[in-house]
């Protein structure tokens, strides 16, 4: 007979299976609301966690299923309306010239999901005496028939809202069914025979929704990087609270098989909550950038790794260790810093996928432990999801994910400069009136965005000038790189917000054949993905790396505050190219003298 466990296995492995071929046809356009998209699916974490707040299973229970259902309903809320925000902007030029009368979906309607939810839980807990009036009905036949089908329903939305992703024009639809799925899962929840009060479970889920909705809708979509991370680190959190709550309710008196999935949720959970804090703190400016590391790094984080992996392996052979239980999941808090701490920021696009993927892997292990499916078919969604894009984007750096994960393993180090750092040749400059005469000679430009341009945030400077370029007939195109940004497809979201029709951005691929027929490079504060010594350069850190050949075309101008070297600390060689000049300073109030310059 099957075991409750084989059919979990077996719907794990389906659904990664599934989720490989659904996520595969996501262009790079949408990998941005993708992140999004996932983490906010992620938040299926509030079943378990409404479950063991509502149910009395004990104070520390109650108070750690309080405050998961907080941070679970955050990543809900605000994970779905930054998407609706993200997908609202991608539109095409025709759609941007369309006058369309229909009837205009506004985000901030989705804050009327937590309103119903809530309205939902307020009955429910005013129906008690209800329901001990009619406990067979409320406790019996309700409570199983509303989660067998609220399950399954929530599950094949998830998957066709993922699967709307694959084009814009039909992605926001997508994530509609998604948000419904989402509803219906959270709903079906609330019928759960062991939940016996909701007066926790209410305030836990206004505060999150508080929380995620002003996240949602007052975030800049600069700021999705480190949003993206820190949801990350709250939906892990609460993953990791709920594998605790269940050791803590059962008294470590676990089968060897619920032992391991309870152990790795905890660990992992553990881990990307810290890890995802730094990540979150890089990307913001309140750490540095670039790699920290110490002395024996190396030897002190794969001890400390083996540590947890032993007591892991104790802890499933005697689950009764309940001191060494909480040791472990210490040490993986830990571990979580230690493993983010030594990556540079540069790197963020391959750690948030593969911390997205961390998350993903933690609510399936949480749904093993509560034998709850959806659980599981959303934990492996978010997991292959995760993983695929860490591997794109691992691709596309020419780097391995090893290299990536333990900075001090293959930490890149600055070239050497040399005694007088060996001249390369003459920088040129160009002020904004000189390239105004540039502009009057040309009839084609592509435009290569980088992480400068979201720091300058000139994304809407970009945009007009592209507009007033167009009007000037001039043919505008724009080059994105994979790992132009801090996460995958950050410039798409950044130009669509500064309402650039997306059938005008092009993928490297597309558009490298283009840059020799081009009369204008404009490189707006990319660095590293425009190095030609990565094409040449056996001796570079960057060789090997796929890059945007604007070396090729006719002339070359980049807007860049200095000549600072990128995340590698290599020297940019296009900027000693007789065809490249230099404008200098901000990008946004370089743009602003471009214009003045232009209409003058």
């Amino acid at each position: 007979m099957t075991t409750e466990l084989e059919i979990g296995l077996y719907i794990f492995m389906l659904a990664g299976f599934l989720g490989y071929h659904v996520i595969t046809r996501v262009p790079p356009l949408l990998h941005t609301p993708l992140m999004s998209a996932t983490n906010a699916i992620a938040g299926i974490s509030l079943v378990g966690s409404l479950v063991v707040a509502g149910a009395d299973y004990g104070t520390l229970s109650t108070v750690l299923g309080f405050i998961a259902v907080t941070c679970s309903s955050t990543n809900v809320v605000g994970g779905f309306l930054i998407t609706d925000r993200m997908l609202k902007m991608f539109k095409t030029a025709k759609d941007q010239t369309a006058q369309r009368r229909r009837f205009q979906f506004d985000p901030k309607m989705l804050l009327a999901l937590p309103v119903l939810v809530v309205s939902m839980l307020v009955l429910l807990y005013w129906s008690e005496e209800l329901r001990r009036d009619a406990p067979h009905f409320f406790r019996d036949v309700l409570p199983t028939q509303a989660l067998q089908y609220f399950y399954i329903l929530s599950a094949a939305l998830f998957i066709l809202g993922l699967k709307g992703l694959s084009s814009p024009k039909y992605a926001r639809k997508g994530m509609f069914l998604a948000e419904f799925g989402m509803l219906m899962a959270v709903v079906g929840t609330l019928f759960h025979h062991e939940i016996i009060t909701y007066k926790w479970i209410i305030i836990g889920f206004l505060i999150g929704s508080i929380i995620g909705g002003t996240m949602g809708l007052r975030i800049p979509m600069t700021a999705v990087p480190q949003r993206t991370a820190l949801s990350h680190s709250l939906g892990a959190l609460a993953a990791c609270l709920v594998g605790i709550s269940e050791y803590f309710r059962h008294h470590g008196e676990l089968s060897k098989v619920t032992m391991t999935a309870l152990g790795f949720e905890v660990v992992i959970g553990g881990l990307t909550f810290t890890g995802s804090l730094m990540a979150a703190a890089k990307l913001q400016g309140l750490l540095p950038g670039h790699p920290i590391t110490y002395k024996g790094q190396n030897v002190f984080n794969l001890s400390l790794l083996a540590v947890i992996v032993g007591s892991l392996i104790y802890l499933i052979v005697m689950p009764t260790a309940g001191m060494l239980f909480y040791i472990m999941v210490s040490l993986a808090f830990v571990f979580g810093l230690l493993l983010v701490i030594p990556i540079g920021a540069a790197d963020m696009p391959v750690v948030i996928a593969l911390l997205n993927s961390y998350g993903g892997l933690a609510d399936a292990s949480m749904g093993f432990v509560l034998m709850n499916k959806i659980q599981i078919i959303t934990g492996s969604l978010d997991g292959t999801s995760g993983f695929l894009l860490s591997l794109l984007m691992c691709r596309a750096m020419n780097r391995s994910a090893m290299n990536v994960l333990f900075g001090a393993f293959g930490k890149i180090e600055k070239e050497e400069g040399g005694p007088a750092a060996e001249a390369k040749g003459t920088v040129q400059s160009i002020a904004p009136e000189e390239m105004a005469v540039l502009i009057d000679g040309i009839r084609s430009v592509i435009i290569v965005p980088g992480y400068g341009m979201a720091v300058a945030q000139a994304q809407h400077g970009v945009a007009e000038l592209a507009k007033l370029l167009t009007k000037r007939g001039i043919d505008v195109k724009y080059a994105i790189h994979p790992v132009a940004g801090r996460m995958p497809g950050h410039m798409n979201v950044l130009l669509a917000e500064a309402n650039v029709p997306y059938d005008q951005l092009h993928e490297m691929e597309q558009i490298n054949p283009y840059f020799v027929e081009a009369d204008m490079a404009l490189v707006v504060g990319a660095n590293d993905v425009t190095n030609p010594a990565a094409k040449y350069n056996k001796n570079s850190p960057l060789y090997g790396m796929p890059i945007l050949e604007v070396e090729r075309a006719k002339s070359i101008v980049v807007l860049k505050r200095s000549l600072r070297p990128g995340f590698s600390g290599v020297e940019n060689e296009l900027y000693y190219n007789p065809k490249c000049m230099m404008l200098f300073g901000d990008a946004k109030e370089s743009l602003n003298k471009l214009f003045a310059a232009l209409k003058s």
